[in-house]
């Protein structure tokens, strides 16, 4: 229906119509209330559906209560009064608004809403009701304390719930009467004994009733018991309708004990799930550090072997191994130069016929010079490879070890300290002597 309908005359809508979105707006505006006044023009039909108004001082109300609504065996009369819970409506058909009765409470209810709003404020002044005072309750509970009777229908729902959501729960079944001349005391010596075995949280609950029924659970001697406990508390009293004063005291509660149970029970399907992804990310995580780790131990191996003395000596020695090599080949060369000469002049000379003896002694004269020449420069050699070596020896870091000198490294980093100026209170340095190395850490 548009909202312009009825709004003009181009738009006039029927009674049926009319009637149709008034009980709309009755029902989704007003709802659900609780009303009291006295009982007039009662009657039933054969379906058992009692037809009646409740009317004050100045007004009346149509009231309508089916036999299917609960405690529909209530019987009532004229004269009656009574408290009634029931949807505000509207009957279509002949225009006439009524409410829809789901919960009737006879004489007397009066008084106890009155006594209860009462305790109310005087619990509220004292700061039972405060948010700041109440525990928070555990994500993870372990240990349970339900505190009710062994034979209501609560303590069933209950543990069916707790089985299919959770059967690893811990529970302790406190027995108390949740109604009758015992109750208070009973309900107060199991929140103390629950209070004292060190449970993760206590659920104080029972099933629906009339208020009469549940009027127990509007004591102050309860109220005060279940706001000094020190485990976390959680109250689940009656069904939706229905309310107490220890589900304002307690730390947390609930409309149904069905519904209690599954706050405080978490799906154990959703928790391996959650638990098997936390153990995935750890997995991945620890992984990934390893990894990172070993490249770092990797990185500074490296870095650690082209700065150790060994490794410079190594090179040093190759760059003098090479350098002999060169030298020992010239050497040779020469020499093969040399002889070369030497064998030409020999041929050259077979072609002349002169003072053979003069000239031997020329070339005899000519190789003793040769053989001193090449000596000469062979011992040269000589005393420069000689030379070059006991020069890298002087420069070799081992050979100052050996003296008695030490190198000092930044662990870090494998650095050479040089200067003090390079480290800090705290760091750790590394002190290589001739034979094995010292770790100190700088104090001052």
């Amino acid at each position: 229906m548009h909202t312009n309908n009825g709004k003009t005359p181009e738009n006039a809508i029927k009674p049926s119509q009319l009637n149709r979105l008034a009980k709309s707006s009755l029902e989704n505006s007003i709802g659900s209330v609780w009303i009291t006044g006295e009982v007039t023009n009662a009657s039933a039909n054969q379906n058992l559906h009692i037809y009646f108004a409740l009317k004050d001082a100045s007004a009346a109300v149509n009231c309508a209560f089916f036999k299917n609504a609960n405690f529909s065996n209530i019987r009532i009369k004229n004269g009656d009064n009574v408290l009634v819970y029931g949807q505000v409506s509207l009957f279509e058909k002949t225009g006439n608004y009524q409410i829809i009765v789901k919960r009737i409470e006879k004489s007397g209810v009066g008084d106890r809403a009155k006594a209860f709003a009462e305790l109310k404020v005087q619990l509220e002044a004292m700061g039972y009701f405060s948010q700041e005072k109440k525990k928070p309750i555990p994500k993870i509970i372990n240990s349970l304390a339900i505190v009710t009777s062994q034979t209501s229908a609560a303590i069933t729902d209950v543990l069916n719930v707790i089985k299919r959501r959770n059967p690893l729960l811990d529970v302790s079944i406190y027995h108390a009467s949740v109604q009758g001349d015992n109750a208070v005391e009973e309900i107060i010596d199991a929140l103390l004994t629950a209070d004292i075995n060190n449970h993760d949280v206590i659920l104080l609950t029972r099933g629906g009733g009339s208020i009469d029924d549940l009027w127990t659970f509007n004591d102050v001697s309860i109220a005060q018991t279940l706001f000094n406990l020190e485990t976390p508390s959680v109250s689940a009293i009656g069904h939706e309708r229905d309310s107490a004063i220890t589900d304002l005291v307690a730390d947390s509660f609930a409309i149904t004990p069905t519904a209690a149970a599954e706050m405080l029970t978490p799906d154990i399907n959703n928790l391996k799930i959650k638990l098997n992804h936390n153990l995935q990310t750890l997995q991945q995580l620890i992984i990934a550090t390893i990894n990172n780790k070993s490249q770092q131990i990797d990185n500074s191996f490296h870095q650690l072997e082209k700065s150790h003395p060994q490794t410079k000596i190594q090179l040093e020695k190759q760059k003098l191994k090479s350098t002999s090599e060169k030298l020992q080949q010239l050497i040779t060369q020469s020499i093969q130069t040399k002889s070369s000469q030497l064998s030409l002049s020999n041929n050259f000379l077979k072609h002349y016929d002169f003072n053979l003896k003069e000239q031997k002694s020329k070339l005899d004269y000519l190789k003793n010079n040769l053989t001193q020449s090449i000596e000469h420069s062979l011992v040269y050699k000589k005393n420069q490879l000689h030379n070059l070596m006991l020069t890298l020896n002087t420069l070799s870091p081992l050979s100052t070890l050996s003296r008695g000198y030490s190198i000092t490294l930044k662990s870090s980093d494998n650095t050479i300290i040089t200067d003090q100026s390079q480290i800090k209170i705290n760091d750790i340095i590394t002190t290589r002597l001739k034979n094995g190395t010292i770790c100190s850490k700088v104090i001052s």
